[in-house]
C-alpha cells in the first residue's frame, strides 16, 4: 500500500469566524469542527490499537497450530465482542459527559 500524505492543522474560518481543523489525506481535504477532529483522532487510535491486537491474536493462534480458517473465525468472534465492549464504553463516556455538563449548567 502506498503511503499517502496525511496532515491535520488548525485554521481559523473567515466565514464561520470559528476555529476549524483541516484534515488532509492525499489530495482530499476536509474541514471539521475541533470536537469532530478529536473524535476522529480517538477512532484512529482505537482502530490502530485493535489492529495490533488482531495481529497479536493471529500470531498466537498460528503459533499454537490453529488452521487459518479457524483462526479467522476466532478473530471475527473477538472483533464482535470488542465492538460490544467499545460501544458500551462510548455510551458510558457520553453519559458521564452529559452528567458533568448538566452539573456545570446547574452551577454545582
Amino acid at each position: 500500500m502506498s503511503d499517502p500524505h496525511f496532515s491535520a492543522r488548525s485554521i481559523y474560518g473567515a466565514h464561520t469566524r470559528r476555529g476549524l481543523v483541516e484534515v488532509s489525506l492525499g489530495t482530499v481535504q476536509v474541514l471539521v469542527e475541533p470536537a469532530k477532529a478529536r473524535e476522529m483522532a480517538a477512532f484512529l487510535v482505537e482502530a490502530a490499537t485493535s489492529a495490533e491486537g488482531d495481529e497479536v491474536l493471529m500470531r498466537v493462534l498460528d503459533r499454537v497450530g490453529m488452521s487459518p480458517q479457524r483462526a479467522a473465525q476466532v478473530l471475527m468472534a473477538m472483533r464482535q465482542e470488542r465492538t460490544i465492549l467499545e460501544r458500551r464504553a462510548r455510551e458510558e463516556a457520553r453519559r458521564a459527559i452529559a452528567e458533568d455538563q448538566e452539573r456545570a449548567d446547574l452551577g454545582d
